[in-house]
């Protein structure tokens, strides 16, 4: 019977996204053992090119809500098979549930090692304990190496190509004013809160001085109504700008960000996709800080601008950027000017061309 790893990583985009690497550096060490991995159906595009890796969309807003559907989804996961072990890549109340229920039938597990000691003394207030962490990559990987599967992912990674979102791609390119000889310059303004959002009323300044510095090609990416509104406000500005959230699959945005010169970003899921897509990022922090494990993968410390923690000591405060300022002017991020990160965005548009 051939062996089979049972992996769990719900959310978020970006965490998910980041186990990429992972499976991939799995699938070539380890060719003849499967993983069925569970995790939202969307974000099934992650994986879907990789061997022996089967995707098991998680509906936790629909049949498998609650504990009901908790037991649902076992029973479902044992149905497509037997599993040597499980790797929880996640460590939540979800997948301890799941767990224990397939502890009673023999499996055993593996879980993630979050690091939250760590991690707080990284961020508390006073006496910071003030050390680069592990990244995210490197603790899914010591999952696989716990459960017996030594692995190493590679520091270069890009996502395969989606073939079937070529044509999507294609067909949305076709309808904008496109210039093939400019560089093409993602920018995506939002992270999940807004300790982590470079101000948006400095992208209009920001779009002026770039595209007055050097001909340019800008998409805008985002997702949900209200961040499409914002930006369609920076199209009204700039029409020359392409607004991208909302109109493309998720595939589709993969296939486009593997074309742009440079992603400009927050520590964001966009920052996550643009580096695991080998595109040179540029990101900008405020409260957090790549310190504590989720800065862009396999790139150095050029994709990152923030304030130095000798100038703003409270800084990181926060690891998901979820916790109030405690000055409560935003600081790390109101001191970053449009002039610096022009700089750096022109810098970032040198490394490579189209």
């Amino acid at each position: 019977m051939k062996k089979s790893l049972l992996l769990f990583r719900f959310s978020a985009m970006g965490d998910v996204a980041l186990l990429a690497p992972v499976v991939q550096a799995f699938t070539l060490r380890y060719p003849d053992v499967g993983i069925t991995l569970v995790t939202r159906q969307k974000f099934a595009v992650f994986f879907e090119h990789f061997p022996n890796v089967r995707v098991v969309g998680a509906d936790f807003d629909g049949r498998h809500k609650g504990f009901n559907g908790l037991v649902k989804l076992f029973n479902e996961l044992r149905q497509l098979g037997s599993y040597q072990v499980i790797g929880d890549a996640h460590q939540n109340l979800r997948s301890a549930v799941l767990k224990s229920l397939f502890r009673l039938v023999g499996v055993p597990s593996v879980t993630l090692d979050k690091g939250r000691a760590e991690k707080k003394a990284l961020t508390r207030k006073e006496n910071k304990i003030r050390r680069r962490l592990p990244h995210s990559a490197e603790r899914y990987a010591n999952v696989f190496d716990r459960a017996g599967f030594l692995i190493e992912p590679a520091r270069r990674f890009k996502f395969p190509i989606v073939t079937a979102a070529q044509d999507e791609l294609a067909t949305f390119l076709e309808s904008q004013n496109l210039s093939s000889n400019t560089p093409w310059l993602g920018i995506a303004p939002f992270a999940q809160h807004q300790q982590k959002m470079w101000p948006f009323e400095r992208f209009a300044p920001l779009l002026e001085k770039l595209y007055a510095e050097q001909p340019l090609t800008v998409f805008l990416f985002g997702g949900g109504p209200a961040e499409i509104a914002q930006l369609e406000t920076l199209r009204q500005q700039f029409p020359q700008a392409i607004v991208v959230a909302g109109k493309l699959s998720l595939a589709a945005e993969l296939a486009l960000i593997r074309r742009l010169t440079g992603m400009l970003c927050m520590d964001s899921g966009n920052m996550h996709l643009a580096a695991l897509s080998d595109v040179p990022v540029l990101s900008i922090w405020g409260s957090t800080h790549p310190d504590a494990g989720f800065g862009p993968w396999g790139q150095s410390d050029e994709a990152i601008l923030q304030v130095s923690t000798d100038v703003l000591t409270c800084r990181p405060c926060s690891v998901f950027g979820n916790k109030p300022c405690w000055r409560g002017d935003l600081a790390c991020l109101y001191e970053i000017s449009v002039e610096s990160v022009a700089k750096r965005v022109h810098i970032l548009l040198s490394q490579r061309t189209i």
